[in-house]
Formats: structure tokens, C-alpha cells, sequence
């Protein structure tokens, strides 16, 4: 009991010595913190910021793993500056975006069924941010991409033109291009390519049809919805 309070004493001396202006450790600091059971996170941040590179023996290293010392905090040791790397990408997280969150996004540049191809890339930006349990997944400016599925210029005989589109992905804040369709509800028969189609004959897009070709000018703005429960990376602040 008394060399396991010892221990414990001379622990928390070393936690406290950045307090103090104290910023190196020996081995022995670090076996008695592994004695005095501090946590093996703690301890490795405490390696971190004392920025010592300890030149480890192979006595040194077997004598650490027996006092319970973990690889990363072997790693930690004989490496500061790639733990402290390694560390960032352990703090990263997953945050999933519910299935149906609504996406609010604007064309930019225009597109005409007198001009467009079927395929042709369609770009857009979003017009606000997404956020879930109070994490930003979906920056305000993200890009987003889609393409034509249907152009047909205006015919004679009064035949108005023909313009369908996707809107298929948007990037999130970590990088993930995710995937969008045209309704909240999903249905049976969607599939890639088709599940984030605009139609803009009919429903809320009817409006947007002016004279025999179907003109969308810039700046319009459409909302889509995230299609399935999406999972992103999160690095916390």
C-alpha cells in the first residue's frame, strides 16, 4: 500500500511538472505512472507535450511493456511528433447524416434544353449549411454535381423542348461526395442515376418552364434530400 501511494505521489509530480515549468521525462517518470495506473491516454499526451524523443534500449522497452506500457505509448515515446499525428486521426469520428435530411442547393451556371447533351455535367453549390446534432456535415458553398438525363430542344408545331436532370452528390465537410434524390421519401424503384432526378415539367418545377425551350438561368435553387443514412468523418475542434 505504501509504494503503490509513492507512486501515486511521484505521478501526479509529473503531471503537475508542466505547471512548474518542468517539461522532461526519464523512463522511470513513465514507469511510475504506469504503476501508479494513470490512464495509458494520459500518459501518452503527457509524452506529447513534454516533446522528449527518449532513446529507448531494448532493456528500456521490455522493461516498459512489463510495467503495462501500450505500443502507441511505445510509439509515443520514441516519436512525439508521429504520435501526436496518429492522434489526430483517432480523434476523428463518424457522424451520420439521417436518411431524408433536406439539402438547399443553386445552379451555376444556366442550362437550356435548346443547348444541353444528355450526360452533360451540371454544377451547384449549397445555398446553406447542414448541420446534425450540431456538427456542420455540409458547408455552405459545398459543390455538388449532377448531369442531363433528357434534352431535347423545341420542335416545330408548337413542341415545347425537353430538359430533365440529376442532381447526384454534394461534398461534405470531410470530403465524402454523398449521394441525393428529388423526394424525402425514398421508393422501391430508385436506383444511382435515377433517385435524384428533376423533373422540370411537372410538380414544383413546373414553374421554371418559359416558352418552347425550358430555360433554368443560374441562381435557381432546388432542394434534394440525402439519400440513405450517410456516415462522414468528424475531427472535433
Amino acid at each position: 500500500m505504501k509504494k503503490t501511494c509513492v507512486s501515486a505521489l511521484l505521478a501526479a509530480g509529473i503531471l503537475l511538472g508542466q505547471a512548474t515549468g518542468q517539461q522532461e521525462l526519464s523512463v522511470a517518470d513513465v514507469e511510475n505512472m504506469l504503476a501508479a495506473q494513470v490512464s495509458p491516454e494520459v500518459i501518452v499526451l503527457k509524452v506529447r507535450k513534454a516533446h522528449t524523443t527518449f532513446n529507448l534500449s531494448t532493456a528500456d522497452i521490455l522493461g516498459l511493456k512489463k510495467a503495462g506500457a501500450s505500443a502507441d505509448l511505445l510509439k509515443a515515446m520514441m516519436d512525439p511528433a508521429g504520435a501526436a499525428e496518429s492522434a489526430g486521426t483517432v480523434d476523428r469520428r463518424e457522424i451520420t447524416i439521417p436518411d431524408g435530411t433536406e439539402v438547399k442547393l443553386v445552379l451555376k451556371n444556366p442550362v437550356s434544353s435548346s443547348t444541353a447533351q444528355p450526360e452533360q455535367r451540371i454544377e451547384f453549390t449549397a445555398s446553406e449549411q447542414v448541420v446534425v446534432h450540431g456538427v456542420t456535415v455540409i458547408e455552405k458553398g459545398a459543390p455538388a454535381v449532377g448531369h442531363v438525363t433528357e434534352a431535347q430542344p423545341a420542335k416545330g408545331f408548337g413542341r415545347k423542348g425537353k430538359l430533365n436532370f440529376s442532381i447526384d452528390t454534394v461534398q461534405s465537410t470531410s470530403g465524402e461526395n454523398i449521394r441525393l434524390r428529388s423526394s424525402r421519401t425514398a421508393t422501391g424503384s430508385d436506383s444511382f442515376g435515377k433517385a435524384g432526378v428533376v423533373t422540370l415539367l411537372t410538380g414544383p418545377f413546373g414553374a421554371l418552364v418559359k416558352g418552347k425551350d425550358i430555360e433554368v438561368p443560374a441562381g435557381t435553387e432546388f432542394t434534394i434530400y440525402i439519400d440513405g443514412d450517410r456516415k462522414v468523418q468528424h475531427q472535433p475542434e
